[in-house]
């Protein structure tokens, strides 16, 4: 069992902090004991008064080395072997997570000192503590908002007393970086999306995004903990390239939201039409007049025309059709996961300003969410063997690929499409039932 013994002339207050939740639970399985003294119990003093002026003048008072030490010596008379003594102080060394761990890993029994007014006499310190910690670079009125933080920092990782070494391995300081950002249900709140990584289901990628992001949020808010790094294995390298490329993304303007395309919207699509047939042209898609005004009419026609605006702004287009594809029937290498009815991506592209923005990914997302307004579970897309742009988004967001499908295009160009699918859930599967 773990013992913490502290010092103070607050116990009430610092016991029932400690009581509670995962610590409190703790105790009553016996992996932790932490108990408060009421230093003014050790004193002489009639009137239970524990300090006194300081020697030298000044204001304030100082709390007696006496009534410490009969406190401590009766805390140190109930074990067999002296505990490791801490006074919280503003002079102390700063606390860190390196220091949580060490007190929890190689001591098994701590007695923290509060101090009070302005300060405790300087003897006690010299004859009985063995380290003085701090909590920054700030004074507090008590020692017991230090005590009771250390004590927290410390006992949590007392084996045990979280279920899993996880559950702070993977936390901030633990290995010099900050933690990476969180999530929970929603998916979507006040138009902001969870990341698209942590909804693939793949462990890997989603711990390769955690690490990214752990990177930036150190380096943007503690240089000095990013400067101590050792990054120097390939797998960091990588990721560090990743992130200095995403870090020349440009930002999103808020709202983004998607809506039925209209006729005023055409000049907006032409233009990210041409430029997307800039990039895709010469790798043999969208050559010829294919897309052209008239496909996007016919799409809005049937009402399966959409586009994303950011800001108000047209920054992309898609067209989503539940009807069947007839070149999907004869797909070769491979086969599709099931017969069921499926919805298909067709005729999307980004504003060039937006390509890295996480527009294209927040497009999928809003294909997804249609396609199971729609009623269906399936969402296919097919895209060019050569455009490997598409395929990384594709692939991202979680789709596979199922084989190759023939499309109807003049020749020279490769008829050849890679096809791909995913499997949508709708959003109340997810919900963890009770039992």
């Amino acid at each position: 069992m773990y013992h913490i013994d502290i010092m103070t002339l607050f116990p009430d207050t610092v016991g029932d902090v400690l009581s509670e939740s995962i610590l409190g639970r703790a105790q009553e399985r016996d992996i932790l004991r932490i108990e408060t003294h009421q230093i003014r119990d050790y004193t002489l003093n009639k009137q239970k008064q524990v300090d006194d002026y300081p020697y030298g003048g000044g204001r304030g008072a100082v709390i007696q080395a006496d009534p410490l030490y009969q406190c401590w010596d009766h805390i140190c008379g109930l074990y067999d072997k002296r505990p490791h003594t801490i006074y919280l102080s503003p002079c102390g060394k700063t606390f860190t997570q390196a220091d949580a761990r060490r007190l929890a890993w190689k001591q098994d029994h701590l007695i923290l000192v509060c101090g009070h007014y302005e300060g405790i006499d300087q003897r006690f310190i010299d004859e009985c503590v063995d380290e003085e910690i701090s909590l920054g670079d700030f004074v507090l009125t008590g020692g017991e908002i230090a005590a009771m933080a250390v004590a927290d920092a410390v006992c949590r990782l007392v084996p045990g007393v979280l279920s899993d070494a996880e559950c702070f391995e993977n936390e901030s300081h633990w290995d010099g970086l900050l933690e990476y950002p969180q999530y929970s249900r929603p998916e979507v709140w006040h138009d902001r999306a969870v990341p698209p990584e942590l909804l693939t289901g793949d462990h890997a990628k989603v711990d390769r995004w955690r690490r990214k992001q752990s990177f930036l949020r150190t380096r943007e808010r503690r240089p000095d903990l990013y400067e101590k790094l050792d990054l120097s294995s390939k797998a960091d390298q990588k990721l560090l390239a990743e992130l200095e490329r995403d870090l020349v993304r440009p930002p999103l303007p808020q709202p983004v939201e998607c809506r039925p395309a209209e006729e005023t919207d055409l000049d907006d699509m032409e233009a990210i039409l041409a430029q997307a047939k800039a990039v895709l042209c010469p790798i043999g898609q969208w050559n010829g007049d294919y897309p052209a005004r008239q496909d996007f009419l016919e799409d809005m026609a049937r009402s399966e025309c959409y586009v994303l605006t950011c800001g108000g702004s047209v920054g992309g287009f898609f067209t989503l059709s539940t009807r069947p594809e007839a070149s999907y029937a004869a797909i070769t290498d491979g086969k599709w996961s099931s017969d069921e009815q499926y919805a298909v991506i067709h005729r999307c592209a980004v504003a060039e300003k937006w390509r890295g923005s996480g527009l294209a990914d927040r497009m999928l997302k809003t294909c997804e969410q249609l396609a199971l307004g729609h009623g269906v579970s399936w969402l296919r897309v097919d895209t060019h063997k050569k455009n490997k742009a598409m395929q990384g988004l594709i692939r991202r967001n979680s789709f596979q690929y199922r084989g190759n499908v023939l499309v109807d295009v003049p020749p020279p160009y490769d008829p050849r499409r890679a096809a791909y699918e995913k499997r949508l859930i709708p959003p109340s599967w997810n919900v963890k039932k009770d039992g």
